[in-house]
């Protein structure tokens, strides 16, 4: 066998090629539970974080963490056209439900969000105490993805989790910053008439003398004004989706 001949040399290339994206494709196979419950587990310490169970810096182990989230949260599906929720529904259903809607509506753009799960965190009582809504949209490089939790009067922010972008660091990035996001806390999704205005970013420092701001606003993430204003563009786009779900539920509170 003739080693140095252009087709042994190609031939083994190839060999070698298909052997190794053979060894990947297993690889990336066995690994896949690890990384989707890996995932999982991520999602759940966020929507934790927002509600207030547990502080983004928590080291305890996951099979605790895991544990918490099992005992003090549970999930719903809303149907965001109705704003009823799907019985007998959970995060794990919201793909498929949405795949479903989106073929059967294919000239409704919004038929492939129209199912979305939210998680009711409990408190020591059993009884429902936040509801977690999640929120995503466009900053300036990269869809932003987070959680807002409400606290049970479903009209205050309990807290703010912005847990998964591909913003600036230092900029744009710092809306994952505890710090700025322990801002959000106590601020008002709705006006004095009762009407939904959401929690909007300012543009520099909140003015705490103006009632208005004092209640609905941020203070803007330095040098990241695309970002901030993507963030108050989505959050109030999200909160206006869940708004049927969300007065249907005030609505039996009061």
């Amino acid at each position: 066998m003739n080693t140095s001949s252009n087709g042994y040399v190609m031939g083994f290339a190839v060999g070698v090629c298909v052997i190794i994206s053979a060894a990947l494709a297993l690889t990336a196979n066995a690994l896949k539970p690890i990384q989707d419950g890996a995932a999982e587990f991520d999602r759940q310490k966020n929507v934790m974080v927002a509600a207030g169970l547990v502080t983004p810096d928590d080291l305890r182990p996951r099979t605790e963490l895991e544990q918490l989230y099992k005992d003090r949260v549970s999930e719903v599906v809303v149907d965001v056209k109705t704003g009823e929720v799907v019985a007998g529904k959970g995060q794990g259903d919201v793909a498929l439900l949405n795949k479903e809607s989106a073929k059967a509506a294919k000239d409704d753009k919004d038929a492939a969000t129209r199912f979305r799960a939210v998680a009711i965190s409990k408190g020591a009582d059993g009884k429902p105490d936040s509801y977690v809504l999640p929120i995503s949209g466009k900053g300036l490089w990269s869809t932003i993805y987070g959680y807002l939790a409400l606290e049970g009067d479903l009209v205050h922010v309990r807290g703010v989790t912005f847990y998964k972008h591909g913003e600036t660091p230092g900029l744009g990035g710092e809306c994952e910053n505890p710090v700025w996001c322990a801002q959000w806390k106590g601020k008002s999704i709705l006006d004095e008439q009762k009407k939904l205005v959401g929690v909007g970013v300012k543009k520099g420092r909140v003015d705490a003398s103006i009632p208005a701001e004092k209640a609905h606003k941020v203070d803007g993430l330095s040098g990241a004004t695309i970002t901030s204003n993507g963030i108050t563009n989505f959050v109030k786009k999200d909160l206006v989706s869940f708004d049927s779900y969300l007065a249907a539920l005030r609505s039996k509170h009061n």
